[in-house]
């Protein structure tokens, strides 16, 4: 009796220990411990637009983004996505965004895009599409004329593509695409995510079939190539890390190298022509969880950063942006123009925020290289 009981002793110790241990990972990953910064003094004014401009792809050259759209508190409580994709001229004074109306139906549901151009000059655009019921995904290719409309060349689905989230071009019909755990049953992926469980994949297609090329990441969000093909980024959201591979450009193969830790849960990744990094994300990811569930009455914290000297040991982070969500709420993409405009698009807010230029940064947090 005394060796039972001093089994259970040990056993309810260990357990105990266990849920000390994962309250304190809990904790540091939802960002509990980490104090905000404070608001951003950036002059910033909201350019008229879609609802949930989600994701950006930028046509450097051109002056010109392409800029996802869907109503995603709509899909949460019933209603179609009525997805589109506009277009920002930020080559203009005063950038505007004009709407492709690139469907006449409501079942365009438009995620995570990327745009690819040849050698030739010849462009197309990656479009994340879930369908109206949210779980018909495939990955869409456009291709782009000289005027910037879109033409469908071809249609992607495979088994491998199980939640697509974003999109990352490497040829005219290849592409990384990272998958997201909300493809799983609720209750799965509730313990995916609260449990930080690392099972979720990252898929290549190679032009004819895809495939898994990474398991293991804590739901990955952003996804994105470096200007060399040498490297992927991928934003592993509950990890609140972007992780970076290596990789072959001969057959597409990725190996891990190492892990920054960003003080958000990491959504969309921009990688502007200085080959520097600009991550939108959320600092609060319960506060997230809120504002997904009623927009309007919740406010979720944002934040931007830009890393650079990210492939050696010593990446630099800097904050160009945040706020408490009062301002601009769930920020999931950001790049900077030529002039230094900072424009920064949100899940679900309606269109963009434009701040200042300059090179003005807030905060240079720590970096955790692992």
């Amino acid at each position: 009796m005394k060796v039972r009981r001093r089994l259970l002793r040990l056993l309810a110790i260990a357990v105990l220990a266990m849920v000390a241990a994962f309250a304190v990972l809990f904790v540091r990953t939802v960002g509990w411990t980490e104090p905000l910064p404070e608001n951003s003094t950036l002059a910033c004014h909201r350019l008229d637009g879609p609802v949930g401009a989600e994701d950006i792809a930028i046509d450097w050259p051109a002056g010109r983004a392409y800029v996802t759209s869907a109503d995603r508190h709509g899909v949460n409580t019933g209603t179609a996505p009525r997805g589109d994709i506009f277009v920002l001229d930020f080559a203009a004074a005063t950038p505007a965004l004009t709407p492709l109306k690139l469907r006449d139906d409501d079942a365009f549901f438009p995620h995570g895009l990327d745009l690819w151009t040849g050698p030739g000059g010849a462009k197309r655009l990656f479009i994340v599409d879930h369908g109206a019921d949210g779980l018909s995904h495939s990955i869409e290719i456009y291709d782009i004329t000289q005027d910037g409309a879109l033409s469908l060349a071809q249609s992607v689905s495979a088994s491998a593509l199980t939640s697509p989230n974003d999109v990352a071009t490497s040829g005219p019909e290849q592409f990384y695409a990272s998958n997201d755990p909300f493809a799983e049953p609720a209750w799965k992926r509730w313990l995916e995510t609260y449990l930080l469980l690392p099972l979720n994949t990252l898929a290549y297609f190679d032009g004819r079939r895809a495939m898994p090329v990474a398991e293991g990441l804590q739901f990955p969000n952003g996804v994105a190539l470096s200007p060399d093909g040498q490297w992927l980024i991928v934003a592993e959201s509950t990890a609140r890390a972007l992780r970076l591979f290596r990789r072959n450009p001969f057959n597409g193969q990725v190996t891990p190298d190492r892990s920054i830790r960003v003080p958000m849960a990491p959504d969309n990744i921009t990688v502007q022509p200085d080959g520097a990094l600009m991550v939108a994300g959320h600092p609060r990811p319960l506060a997230f969880q809120a504002h997904a569930r009623a927009p309007a009455a919740a406010g979720a914290p944002s934040m931007v950063l830009r890393i650079t000297d990210w492939t050696g040991d010593k990446p630099r982070i800097d904050t160009l942006f945040a706020d408490d969500g009062q301002r601009f709420a769930a920020s999931s993409v950001a790049f900077r123009d030529p002039r230094g405009r900072l424009f920064i698009g949100g899940v679900y807010e309606r269109g963009l925020l434009m701040c200042g230029g300059g090179a003005q940064s807030m905060v240079s947090p720590a970096t955790d290289i692992r």
